[in-house]
């Protein structure tokens, strides 16, 4: 079950804790879905946190329990909204989490933040290809149907029954088409780097990310960067509990580390 804040935007993730369990200076962990996904594809990641880490899952507008508004094709309106998510949260630790596509509306709104005097403790990109060296262009026409069909079919993560009910796909297809403009058309601006720590993670059976697109995370902060591959497909922290787990806990680490214990940066990402 998913708890809706003040901001329909950001739903919290019930922490498993005991009532007053949880830590008072506690990191705020923003998690965003990646194209066509909702808020729910973090449902039950809250119960491999511990209690120095609050979880909240970001929902687009058309997606999931908002599906009564309209689905955003730019991306300065996306984030507008993701900013007001967020800005609740900008007085206590605050890290973001994205898959896929997500890790890249994740890096933009961490570069905003910044900018506004938030500091952003980490960024964790998961399966995702590095903003740094995108330079789409919006599509020449709009995809048919049978287009969007297919690419959800090649990216998996989408349950076969609902790709084969036309019913449950028209209801699907508005979100998909509006995030996957946003991923074609999206655009790196060269020199648009972060301060923070960045740790990325690749899935080695991924066929939809390279693992050298995902180390390319590196050159998005002067911060520390490091980079994990380890098994799993496009979709491994939501397929396999024990590869959630293992994620997780790394992730608690990665933001248990006091800063002047931070790693060095290197150009020699880590495997795990």
């Amino acid at each position: 079950m998913v708890t809706i804040l003040p901001s329909p935007a950001l739903s919290r993730l019930p922490s498993p804790s005991p009532p007053g369990a949880r830590h008072a200076g506690a990191t705020a962990l923003v998690c965003l879905p990646g194209a066509g996904a909702s808020a729910g594809l973090f449902t039950g990641w809250e119960e491999d946190l511990p209690a120095t880490i609050e979880a909240f899952a970001y929902e687009p507008p058309g997606h999931g329990l908002r599906t009564d508004e309209h689905p955003h094709t730019a991306l300065d309106t996306l984030l507008a909204d993701l900013m007001d998510a967020v800005r609740p949260h900008a007085g206590r630790p605050l890290a973001l989490l994205g898959h896929s596509f997500g890790a890249v509306l994740a890096f933009e709104l961490a570069l905003r933040l910044e900018r506004e005097g938030t500091p952003v403790s980490h960024l964790f990109p998961i399966a995702a290809r590095a903003a740094a060296g995108r330079n789409g262009s919006p599509p020449q026409r709009e995809p048919t149907d049978a287009e969007l069909k297919s690419r959800l079919r090649a990216l998996g993560g989408t349950p076969a029954p609902v790709l084969d009910s036309d019913e449950l796909l028209q209801l699907l297809l508005p979100a998909v088409r509006a995030d996957f403009a946003l991923t074609d058309s999206y655009r790196h601006r060269p020199g648009s780097r972060l301060n923070c720590p960045v740790t990325a993670f690749a899935g080695a059976d991924d066929t939809v990310v390279a693992w050298a697109s995902v180390q390319a995370w590196g050159a998005c902060t002067r911060g520390p960067f490091t980079a994990h591959l380890v098994p799993g497909g496009h979709f491994f922290p939501f397929s396999h509990r024990a590869a959630r787990t293992d994620l997780l806990r790394t992730i608690a680490g990665a933001l248990d580390r006091r800063p002047d214990t931070a790693p060095d940066r290197t150009d020699t990402p880590e495997h795990g």
